[in-house]
């Protein structure tokens, strides 16, 4: 029995408030359930004013098997950002569009300090993706052909193989790909001349697929996610090089997209959990799931 939760974002009253209401309590400094094992499909870091909190409670849980933690883009980020490669560069260069994203959790954690260090070294441990027999839990995206490339890769229990930090170069392309698929979810570019602007208010010119549920004739504007206001863009027919492939129908949870409004289903056997805590409107989001193969609106939960 698992409770699924999304994105964090380092809400940590979010996040203790949903644990209470979902009946875990702390217990010597572990937050648990008697019955439960919560698991995090990642993102725990940036933005939010409570990051360490955030990071403490969940490390603390999953040392004492009380949770499950998926490696989301932005732990991905955290450990690129701090190592180097060969040359001594650091894999994600310290631009300041990078250090925007990120400059809140560079403050909150003092970077260079050992809760820094130890915090980095944790999330490089975290697996990208959790699969049981009876269903999946990813950050962005999952396709089973990528999930196939990466496990030539990865090392047990679908973690980053610890050569990437150092030797970043000695990777192919497909494992790449597979790997931004992976945390990042498939992403198309706009035409010439159409951009959009999202909850952020960021104007953008690549948009995320809509990879769980694929209308039969996709267009720019009914095949995307994650903006605001879809009439920015274009209605115009896309081909798709690649579809998802998914040949199972066992339950996929996922998180991301910053979905709006009340939590609902993505289709009866698919749910997204990220309802956007780091909005004014949103909330934290969790299912609680037993094991059915077909999913129910009434096992969301959130605050």
């Amino acid at each position: 029995m698992f409770d699924i939760i999304g994105d964090i974002h380092g809400y940590d009253e979010a996040l203790v408030s949903l644990l209470t209401k979902m009946g875990y309590g702390e217990i010597d400094g572990v937050w648990q359930h008697p019955t439960r094992i919560l698991i995090s499909v990642g993102d725990l870091v940036d933005r939010g004013p409570g990051q360490r909190k955030v990071v403490d409670i969940l490390k603390t849980m999953h040392k004492h098997g009380k949770a499950k933690v998926v490696m989301g883009n932005h732990e991905f980020y955290a450990v690129a950002w701090h190592a180097k490669d060969e040359k001594g560069q650091p894999l994600r260069p310290h631009t300041e569009k990078n250090y925007k994203e990120h400059q809140a959790f560079l403050e909150q954690a003092d970077y260079g300090s050992p809760w820094y260090l130890e915090a980095i070294n944790w999330f490089a441990t975290l697996p990208l993706y959790i699969e049981t027999p009876d269903m999946r839990c990813v950050h962005a995206s999952w396709c089973d052909n990528k999930i196939a490339v990466l496990n030539e890769f990865l090392e047990p229990g679908a973690v980053l193989p610890s050569e990437l930090w150092q030797s970043p170069r000695t990777f192919d392309i497909a494992f790449y790909k597979a790997l931004e698929y992976t945390v990042n979810g498939p992403k198309l570019t706009l035409p010439e001349g159409y951009t959009f602007t999202d909850s952020a208010g960021k104007v953008r010119k690549k948009v995320r697929l809509k990879w769980w549920d694929l209308p039969d004739t996709p267009t720019y504007r009914n095949a995307t996610t994650s903006v605001p206001n879809p009439l920015e863009l274009p209605n115009i027919p896309i081909e798709l090089s690649s579809l998802p492939s998914i040949k199972s129908t066992k339950p996929i949870f996922f998180g991301h997209y910053w979905m709006q409004g009340t939590p609902v289903l993505m289709k009866n056997n698919i749910a997204c959990l990220d309802w956007s805590i780091v909005q004014e409107s949103g909330v934290l989001a969790a299912y609680r799931f037993d094991g059915e193969q077909i999913l129910d609106d009434s096992k969301l939960v959130w605050v």
